[in-house]
C-alpha cells in the first residue's frame, strides 16, 4: 500500500470574515501525480502554503509523514536569489557535483557560457523557471514531494517543452496547479483534487 505523505481532514482557512475554503479532505500518497483544480481566487496558493507549513489552518487537521521533504516552486520563483549570478544560484544548491557537471546541466537547460555570470534579477520568468528546475536536479536530496504552482504561466513553447520533459522524468510525488489541460495530460497526472468555492 502506498505511504500517505499528506492527509488533509476537514481543512478550513479564513482571513477574518473571508472564508477561502472549508471542510476540505484528501490524501496524497507516495508516488502519486496529483493535479489541483480551482477557479482563480478560490485559495489554491493559500492551500499550497498550508501543505508546505508556511501557513496554519483555521480549522481541521493536516498530517505530514515524518521527515517529509518538499520543494515548492511558486509563481514568483522565490527559491531564486536575485543577488546571485546564474552559476552561483545553481552552486548554492549543489551537493557533490563537479563544476563541469553543473555547467553541463546549465547548457542542457539553455544557459550558455555567456549567461553564467548574469544576475538572477535580470532573468525572465522562463529563465527563472528553468534555473529552478536545475537547482532541483543538483540538490542534495530529491524531495519527496514537488509542488508546482501554475508553472506554464508566461513561458514560451521552448520553455514549456523543457518544463514538461523535466516533470515527466521526475520520479517523486508531484502536486501541480495548472489551468492548462494539455500540459496536465502530458505530465501524466493521475488524480485530481477540486477546490470548490
Amino acid at each position: 500500500m502506498a505511504v500517505p505523505y499528506l492527509q488533509v481532514d476537514n481543512l478550513t482557512k479564513s482571513f477574518g470574515d473571508l472564508v477561502l475554503f472549508e471542510n476540505i479532505s484528501f490524501g496524497i500518497a507516495e508516488g502519486q501525480r496529483v493535479g489541483l483544480i480551482a477557479k482563480n481566487g478560490s485559495g489554491k496558493t493559500t492551500l499550497l502554503k498550508l501543505l508546505t507549513g508556511t501557513l496554519s489552518p483555521t480549522a481541521g487537521e493536516l498530517t505530514r509523514m515524518d521527515g517529509l521533504t518538499c520543494v515548492y516552486l511558486d509563481q514568483e520563483y522565490s527559491i531564486i536569489h536575485d543577488d546571485l549570478s546564474v552559476f552561483e544560484q545553481l552552486f548554492s544548491f549543489n551537493n557533490k557535483l563537479y563544476d563541469h557537471e553543473l555547467k553541463t546541466i546549465l547548457n542542457r537547460f539553455l544557459f550558455p557560457v555567456s549567461g553564467w555570470d548574469k544576475k538572477c534579477s535580470c532573468l525572465s520568468g522562463g529563465e527563472k523557471m528553468r534555473l529552478s528546475l536545475c537547482c532541483l536536479m543538483v540538490s542534495a536530496q530529491t524531495p519527496d514531494l514537488f509542488i508546482v504552482d501554475e508553472p506554464t504561466n508566461n513561458i514560451d513553447i521552448m520553455n514549456m517543452e523543457i518544463l514538461t520533459d523535466t516533470l515527466k522524468e521526475y520520479r517523486g510525488t508531484l502536486l501541480v496547479v495548472s489551468h492548462d489541460a494539455c500540459f496536465v495530460q502530458q505530465i501524466n497526472i493521475e488524480k485530481t483534487i477540486t477546490l470548490n468555492m
